[in-house]
């Protein structure tokens, strides 16, 4: 089974981006199972309905989210309807939407998690093995391999998390930061990992956001209003080959689309 991973997704213009070459290389690499982190799909407030639509018809299958997902009340209904758009599942019990869904990939039951961390990064949430140890505990028998989107600040966090859960899913990625990491390998017991996928992103700026914003909050600790960057656009992710057989990764790879 191959399942692509792709970071945040950030503005709009990155979702027609990613809309419009999505299918294509899905077939050409016979690719079974999309996951797209969407939290910054409509640039900082979470995913709309209408770009969740777009994601999906253009070749996603899953959308994940990480602290932008709740930001907006305009797309708490899209969580509460759609059991392919996840937010984080360390939020509040009460909070709208869900933190895994259940989906099938070439003949086979895939459990798709998004869990959030909890160093330097808001809004602070209950700290998140807990939350993942009972829905693997739940779901027990309902699936036949596992995959985890851990949307996390913090480097150590994101490793510590992943040995911990070494081979009780086929992959476990990082998202949020938006820089591709180097650090692609399969764990002692089988999860393929890697510490950020990167984002679908313009490259013209700083992590998809206007360089003269972030120069100006860094450099006068004044606020400046967020805005898209421009440039490029450029798709990063990763390509995960696992064997549904034994829930292990085979292998792993990097993934960029460009313009």
């Amino acid at each position: 089974m191959r399942i692509l991973a792709l970071g945040d997704v950030i503005t709009p213009s990155a979702v027609e981006f990613l809309a419009a070459r999505l299918w294509a290389y899905r077939k050409a690499e016979k690719i079974d199972l999309v996951i797209v982190n969407a939290e910054n799909a409509s640039f900082l407030s979470g995913v709309t309905k209408p770009l969740a639509e777009t994601l999906f018809q253009g070749g996603a299958d899953i959308l994940t989210g990480g602290n932008h997902s709740l930001q907006s009340r305009s797309v708490h209904a899209l969580h509460e309807d759609d059991p392919r758009v996840l937010r984080p599942i360390n939020y509040p019990c009460d909070a709208p939407g869900r933190g895994y869904t259940l989906t099938e990939a070439a003949g086979y039951r895939v459990l798709v998690m998004n869990a959030m961390g909890t160093a330097l990064i808001e809004p602070v949430l209950d700290h998140p093995v807990r939350y993942i140890e009972r829905a693997l505990e739940r779901e027990a028998g309902n699936y036949d391999l596992a995959i985890l989107d851990f949307h996390a600040e913090a480097t150590g966090e994101k490793v510590a998390l992943a040995r911990r859960f070494d081979g009780r899913f086929a992959a476990i990625f990082g998202t949020h930061t938006h820089v591709p990491t180097a650090d692609l390998q399969i764990l002692p017991r089988g999860t393929g990992y890697v510490t950020d996928l990167g984002a679908v992103a313009p490259t013209g700026g700083v992590l998809g956001v206007k360089t003269e914003v972030i120069q100006t909050r860094l450099e006068t600790c004044l606020p400046a209003s967020y805005q898209p960057a421009e440039g490029p656009i450029r798709a990063e992710g990763v390509l995960f080959d696992i064997d549904p057989a034994t829930a292990r990764c085979l292998s792993l790879s990097r993934v960029a689309l460009v313009e």
